[in-house]
């Protein structure tokens, strides 16, 4: 079978595509990116040009930019930073923040964490969520010989199956209460359950309490823990960890009292989250979408090659920021277009045009790709597999 795909060959196999650009192994399943002049030697892939659309780009400048502007922001309230990898499911870029001093990465999801622990990332991997059910139980434990790991809990129950599996498989993990500070998601509602739970966690074999964690870090927090680690204090139970967490909290969480924050939205949005006030853009945003005008209806309305399924469903109006006609709004997606208003755009679109677009969530449209392309200037680096595409288990 051909692949019509820009810069491949007539009678050339998709297989045999992706193989010459570093998107699969020998053996035919997605393995490490080809360095740029393995893949300029080729001939296949050089620059943005070369990619079919619609396509994921990291641009390279902004991602590392956004990698040492935080950790930087950490360094100098002197917390540590613990990456959350659920926004960019990548271990190429886990590697990048951990060489740049974070002490260690967050998964929101077991799969998230294996996939990591598959891509070397073996030392400190928090899963913040409470592992529930045999099978999931089962696969943590296999962690736990793999890699070091952690884990937060809100219930005697979770915490008692976790303790009953990893010492019927002769290992063990360490384990943070969580606390409900005002998120109103999970954790415990009060000091004093965080204490009670605490006591339980700390007498099950296989389990070693290490402390307490919350999400969003925020000011009025602060009372909620200073009466736990009170508490915790007097009933001589470990509290060494107290993690908080949330990108542009960094230092909310010093200043009540975490030893260590928990940041992943950084990575492709810098110091401060889309939204609001802060809609996308090109100098802090990492993630752009390449698409191409495919239609042009009316002289008030284009087509783009990328709809709900290439950037995410029920999206937000209008959406993303265009790059080249910042003017232009997406103002509807149906399932595979976009459908975007240039009547105040005074750039001039033609059908086979290539655009740029910023997505509104840069996370949940990187989940929806197999592969994205890390660019500096124009030039395309490597091809990131997105390892942790779709693990939602």
């Amino acid at each position: 079978m051909t692949n019509n795909t820009s810069g491949t060959r007539k009678g050339i196999s998709r297989r045999s595509y992706l193989r010459s650009v570093g998107a699969l192994t020998t053996a035919g399943v997605v393995g490490t990116a080809a360095s740029p002049n393995v893949l300029a030697s080729r001939g296949a892939i050089r620059n943005v040009d070369d990619l079919d659309t619609p396509a994921v780009v990291v641009d390279l400048d902004v991602l590392e930019k956004n990698i040492r502007g935080t950790q930087a922001v950490c360094h100098k309230a002197n917390i540590p930073l613990q990456v959350h990898i659920k926004t960019h499911k990548i271990p190429e870029i886990a590697h990048m923040q951990l060489r740049e001093g974070a002490v260690g990465i967050c998964c929101q999801k077991l799969g998230e964490a294996e996939v990591m622990v598959n891509g070397g990332v073996r030392g400190n991997i928090l899963v913040p969520y409470n592992i529930v059910g045999t099978q999931k139980l089962v696969r943590l434990a296999r962690l736990c010989k793999r890699a070091d790991m952690t884990v937060a809990v809100d219930s005697e129950t979770t915490a008692k199956g976790i303790s009953d599996q990893l010492q019927k498989d002769g290992t063990s993990i360490r384990v943070l209460v969580e606390l409900d500070t005002g998120g109103k998601r999970t954790g415990v509602q009060s000091p004093q359950a965080a204490v009670e739970l605490a006591q339980k966690v700390s007498k099950l074999p296989s389990l070693e309490l290490r402390g307490v964690m919350t999400y969003p870090s925020r000011l009025a927090t602060k009372p909620f823990f200073d009466e736990t680690v009170d508490l915790f204090r007097k009933a001589g139970l470990s509290i060494d960890e107290i993690s908080g967490g949330g990108t542009g909290s960094e230092v909310v969480s010093k200043q009540i009292g975490c030893t260590v924050t928990r940041s992943g939205s950084y990575i492709f949005e810098g110091l401060r989250r889309i939204g609001g006030s802060n809609p996308p853009n090109a100098e802090r945003c990492a993630t752009r979408m390449i698409v191409t005008v495919v239609s042009m209806p009316t002289p008030d309305r284009i087509i783009i090659d990328a709809g709900q399924k290439t950037f995410q469903s029920r999206p937000s109006n209008p959406y993303g920021h265009i790059v080249e006609a910042p003017d232009a709004k997406i103002y509807g997606m149906s399932v595979e277009h976009g459908h975007v208003d240039v009547s105040g755009s005074s750039h001039k679109f033609r059908v086979g045009e290539r655009l740029s677009v910023v997505p509104q969530h840069q996370g949940m449209t990187i989940n929806l790709h197999s592969v994205a392309y890390a660019v500096r200037k124009g030039l395309v680096e490597a091809v990131w597999p997105v390892a942790g595409r779709g693990q939602v288990q």
